[in-house]
């Protein structure tokens, strides 16, 4: 009974709370070199001059210390104790045999030259030592893991939930034998695969389950699968769909690699289940970030927006090339504050300042520009809820308009070199007044891009087109969630509803990229894949969640909102488009716009929303934008009219 007392306590206290530190197997290491080294010794005594007792060598210390001196260099440079030792696997015991390899290579030429003359005494001592040490390390290392995997089975907690891997290879093969080996809330139960590797039913200890189409899934008795990367996971797209059709569980290795030894011992902390961004459909947009490196590096980039989705991302990618400085400037104070820890936390070494500020305060803007001289700017501010800007479309025009022709009008003063403006799909053949004043932002930046050529202005003017963005700010993915979480229902405006979506990173590095082949004046649009379902989306998610839709959780159709469209465009009728170097980015060739022209009708558009003169600010839109057709709208009565 006390000992089993003791075995429980043993094993809470240096077992799952990883007593064992760096310095205590360092320390270890060291006490079984000098042991090795003194029965290296004696061995080689016996076999040499027939002596019984070390005492009668007189050089036994100098071997010792030599050996010992060797040992703890070696072991300080290949790091042989930094590994968690419960978890250790070939490539711990490869760099253990390295290190005392090299280190008795050492050991023999030191005693060849200032010990015994003769080398032979010396080849042997080191020799035997070798051995010896070799048995030491590695039996301690053999011992623990044996001892671990034993109290854990005994006295840690039962894994909680049974996963089959999907797929065979070494990664996946290495990562059931940890979770299994290891205390985590996961236990590997088999391999799932559909590449057919006749008469492979076992592997690992582990059986191996094969199937060739998705509907075999249900005979199989599982319910949960884990992907080890998200690549495999979109290969397996049919199966996903199956699987959580059948109210089974999917989840995923997040950033895992297998050789880093320092993620094993929380290894099912990296395990999630998988969310929506995962499923797009299709592989996740991949760019050369060299080019971009070159860019930035050691340039003062000024992100407007920086606190939000886009923004925010964007100052995570910049941040690692190296910028000479970076300028985050949002009017929101929370995200700000929240993204200020975040860069402090990550880019220890970043140069940067967060500045609380609206885009249209003129002074506010100039002091900054005058301050910190941005060379580059990316403006992702904008006011983008469409629903809410048909109701306040004198803000909407404040911000999105007024903010955008200010900055790029100090970026021309101030000699930036670049201003890349964030737009939206929701700008082409625009039904909403946020819309709407996102495709007169663009005619703004395009038209000033002409007219700077004309004027000798060294500024590159670039605007990027995109659709939504899987969870971003007040996008529909963090509200079905909420309404998930509440029980339902989760409201969707249309059945035919449809969206283009990518994830935020990818969105980003197109941005970045983008900004590097751009030419001025020019719009760049993204190749989104094909348009999803709003409705479908929602299932989706819904079953990732682990619920059944209309079942568990109800699916409602609340109609089309104010100014919202039924499919989204990334082209109108009269834009055509041309290839650029990267074929995930199309240049679109748009209506010029003549500087002088719309300088006028701008100028009187922000001077009717100064004054919310609501009506006649959104006909002076319309008349500058002929395309803009409001859709369930009160301003649908502004085009009858005309």
């Amino acid at each position: 009974m006390l000992f089993e007392k003791f075995l429980r306590k043993f094993y809470k206290r240096f077992w799952e709370n990883r007593m064992f530190d760096k310095n205590v197997i360092l320390f270890i290491d060291s006490i079984i070199t000098i042991i090795a080294a003194t029965a290296g010794c004696l061995l080689t005594l016996q076999i040499y001059k027939n002596i019984s007792t070390i005492t009668h060598y007189p050089t036994f210390w100098k071997f010792c210390l030599i050996t010992f001196v060797f040992n703890f260099v070696f072991f300080l440079l290949f790091k042989t104790y930094k590994g968690i030792i419960r978890y250790s696997t070939i490539r711990e015991f490869g760099r253990v045999l390295t290190a005392l390899v090299l280190a008795y290579v050492c050991v023999f030429v030191s005693l060849f030259l200032w010990v015994e003359p003769s080398g032979t005494l010396s080849m042997v001592y080191s020799c035997l030592t070798l051995l010896c040490s070799l048995t030491g390390l590695y039996g301690f290392r053999i011992i623990s893991v044996y001892l671990f995997q034993r109290l854990t089975k005994h006295y840690g907690e039962n894994p909680t939930i049974p996963v089959l891997i999907w797929g065979l290879n070494e990664e996946n093969i290495a990562l059931a034998q940890l979770l299994n080996a290891g205390h985590n809330k996961y236990s590997v139960i088999g391999f799932l695969t559909c590449e057919l590797k006749p008469k492979l039913k076992n592997i690992a200890d582990l059986p191996v389950f094969e199937i060739n189409n998705p509907q075999e899934i249900k005979t199989l008795a599982f319910d949960n699968l884990l992907f080890t990367n998200e690549n495999e996971l979109k290969k397996a797209s049919d199966y996903v769909e199956k699987l959580l059709s059948l109210e089974r569980r999917v989840y995923i290795a997040q950033e895992l690699n297998i050789n880093n030894v320092s993620q094993l011992a929380g290894i099912g902390h990296n395990i999630r289940s998988v969310q929506i961004e995962n499923l797009l459909g299709r592989p996740e947009i991949q760019i050369n970030m060299n080019s971009i490196g070159e860019q930035i590096h050691k340039k003062t980039i000024l992100v407007t927006g920086a606190a939000g989705s886009i923004g925010r991302e964007l100052v995570n990618q910049i941040a690692r090339f190296a910028p000479r400085f970076v300028i985050c400037l949002d009017i929101a104070e929370t995200p700000l504050n929240d993204l200020d820890i975040e860069l402090r936390k990550k880019f220890p070494a970043l140069n940067f300042e967060v500045i609380i500020g609206n885009i249209y305060d003129s002074k506010k803007m100039e002091f900054i520009f005058q301050l910190f001289h941005p060379k580059i700017i990316y403006h992702c501010a904008a006011y983008k809820h469409v629903p809410l800007m048909e109701r306040f479309p004198n803000e909407a025009t404040t911000t999105n308009i007024f903010g955008t022709k200010l900055l790029v009008d100090l970026a021309i003063k101030y000699s930036v070199e670049m201003f890349v403006m964030i737009s939206t799909d929701k700008a082409v053949n625009p039904t909403s007044i946020m819309g709407a004043t996102k495709r007169i932002a663009e005619i703004y930046v395009q038209s000033a891009a002409c007219d700077s050529a004309k004027n000798i202005s060294n500024t590159k003017f670039i605007t990027t087109r995109f659709g939504n963005v899987l969870g971003s700010n007040g996008s529909v993915i963090p509200l079905f969630k909420r309404q998930i979480e509440y029980g339902g229902p989760v409201t969707v405006t249309h059945p035919e509803i449809t969206r283009f979506f990518m994830t935020i990173p990818e969105a980003c590095r197109l941005v970045l990229e983008a900004s590097v082949i751009g030419k001025s004046g020019y719009i760049y649009v993204f190749d989104m894949g094909e348009p999803i379902k709003i409705a479908d989306l929602a299932k989706k998610m819904i079953e990732l969640s682990g619920f059944v839709p209309e079942k568990d959780i109800k699916i409602e159709f609340t109609g089309l909102r104010p100014g919202e469209k039924l499919y989204e465009e990334l082209l109108n009728d009269s834009e055509i488009t041309e290839e650029t170097p990267h074929k995930k980015i199309k240049m679109a060739k748009v209506r010029q716009y003549c500087f002088a022209d719309i300088l006028s009708q701008i100028d009187e558009i922000i001077e009717l929303a100064k004054n919310n003169a609501d009506r006649q600010l959104v006909q002076t839109m319309k008349n500058l934008v002929p395309e803009f057709i409001s859709k369930n709208s009160d301003f649908e009565l502004l085009d009858k009219d005309n």
